[in-house]
């Protein structure tokens, strides 16, 4: 019998820096405006060291430059010291990362539906719990726990509870779980679009292992069919701007739409370029702002 041959696992690149605690938010937040949702982090002498998985496609070089601009912007101030991009071939710290993962608290019992808990490990029991959602984030698209998921699933349990909701757009769904969300709370049309082949392989999975039905999942807002009355998206100011005219002519008459994914400084940018729909809400978190808005 032939031998069965291993592949070995290939090499990835990876942001390395470090950092001082009092940073650390604001370090995650820069790169979550890149597209780096997921990163770990450890205590040394000197401070923090922050390591993550670069995705593929990964501008490095363009990244360095725009902190560079941003630090001198505040007068010289480093946020990363000892920046740099490298390939790692070793990947046991990914699964010491994984092994440490714990359950968290998606929605609070003060939120309508709630409470709802995230059980990021990968495994499921026998008995699901219908207020559990067991997903297994991979490191290129986090694990739920970062505050404008939260904000978002808040805002989304909410906007569903104040109002029949036949329809929900989740763009930028990453691992699924707004979407998945909104199907359990009674949703009878979902799309969930992301322009990331292994997000959408990640969020389909995430829908099998918790036995979610009914969410179309697509590659991008241009393959979205219809308009709807709610639409939830978490993925940062630069994409949002740069959709704002698509993502308007999605919203239905009279719809909703939450923004997220951004941070606090990007308020007023954000407000410019949503400028022709009504607030009706805003908050401020941790940092991290979202925007609750609605088309006349």
């Amino acid at each position: 019998m032939p031998r069965k041959k291993f592949s070995a696992p290939r090499p990835f690149p990876q942001l390395e820096a470090e950092l001082a605690p009092n940073d650390l938010d604001l370090a995650i937040g820069l790169l979550y405006q890149w597209g780096i949702s997921s990163s770990q982090t450890r205590r040394r002498r000197s401070g923090m060291q922050l390591s993550a998985e670069l995705p593929k496609g990964f501008r490095f070089e363009a990244f360095r430059k725009a902190v560079l601009r941003w630090e001198r912007a505040r007068g010289g101030k480093k946020v990363f010291r000892k920046l740099r991009r490298r390939l790692i071939r070793d990947r046991s710290w990914v699964r010491k990362y994984q092994r440490a993962l714990r359950p968290f608290v998606l929605l609070p019992a003060s939120v309508p539906g709630g409470p709802w808990i995230v059980d990021p490990r990968g495994k499921v029991p026998r008995r699901r719990d219908p207020k559990t959602l067991y997903i297994e984030a991979g490191l290129a698209f986090g694990t739920g726990t970062h505050t404008t998921t939260r904000l978002a699933a808040e805002y989304l349990a909410e906007a569903m509870e104040n109002s029949e909701t036949g329809s929900v757009l989740d763009l930028g769904c990453g691992t699924g779980i707004l979407a998945m969300v909104a199907r359990k709370l009674g949703s009878k049309r979902v799309v969930a679009a992301d322009n990331d082949p292994e997000a959408l392989a990640v969020a389909k999975e995430n829908f099998r292992r918790n036995g979610v039905r009914g969410i179309a999942l697509h590659g991008g807002l241009e393959e979205v069919s219809g308009r709807f009355p709610l639409i939830v998206s978490n993925i940062g100011l630069n994409v949002l701007v740069e959709l704002q005219s698509a993502l308007v002519r999605k919203l239905a008459p009279g719809g909703r739409l939450i923004l997220t994914g951004l941070l606090y400084k990007d308020r007023r940018a954000l407000r410019r370029a949503y400028r022709g729909l009504k607030l009706l809400r805003s908050e401020n978190r941790r940092g991290w702002s979202i925007f609750f808005l609605r088309k006349a």
